[in-house]
């Protein structure tokens, strides 16, 4: 695949693309906000301290390593770890859209705030969090969803289970409520599992 050119400070500080990997057999697919160090250096997503967690929590349902998909809003590191900006999501998101309609998985689980925000809307992330849990796992809605989106939300729907970023800094906070991060995620990693695992 060519060198993707659309973000002169990605394309400068990056070295490598991470490219996205197919939920198998149309199942869970995990997207992040961007690739972090180790990710960058070794071109796979979900391989640093956060994606490990991840890793441990899937392997409790049943689901190894080779058991999910892997995606982010941005395919490339930002410098200094920072989030991506909002042109830069722009310029990856078409590429994410074009991966989901081709790999069709049957859940989307977003983890952080970040992936939330472009997939299912921004405001709280708990509020997303609570909003997902009854009936399970949350319609993407075509009029808050990222722009790129829009016409797969709306001609095929997207089921999507927003869960706590899994790094170490937001893992171990507490929400407003009170709850700790950590539970929570383990309670959306759960119900992702269980939508993904549904016949039909």
């Amino acid at each position: 695949m060519p060198e993707c050119i659309r973000c002169p400070a990605l394309c400068a500080s990056r070295s490598q693309i991470v490219m996205s990997t197919p939920a198998p057999l149309g199942g869970l697919l995990a997207i992040g906000e961007a690739p972090g160090e180790k990710e960058d250096e070794m071109g796979i997503g979900f391989t640093g301290q956060a994606g490990k967690t991840l890793d441990r929590l899937l392997a409790e349902h049943g689901i190894g390593r080779e058991g999910y998909g892997r995606a982010n809003i941005c395919r490339c590191r930002p410098p200094e770890n920072r989030k991506p900006t909002r042109a830069e999501v722009d310029a990856c998101m078409p590429y994410l859209a074009e991966f989901i309609e081709q790999t069709r998985p049957r859940v989307l689980l977003l983890v952080g705030g970040t992936a939330a925000a472009h997939i299912v809307g921004t405001g709280s992330l708990a509020r997303r969090i609570e909003m997902s849990r009854s009936p399970g796992g949350t319609w993407v809605d075509p009029a808050m969803c990222h722009p790129a989106l829009r016409s797969l939300a709306a001609q095929r729907g997207l089921l999507a289970v927003p869960m706590p970023h899994t790094s170490g800094l937001a893992w171990n906070r507490k929400t407003p409520a009170g709850e700790p991060w950590s539970e929570v995620g383990k309670r959306q990693v759960a119900l992702a599992v269980e939508l993904a695992q549904r016949e039909g």
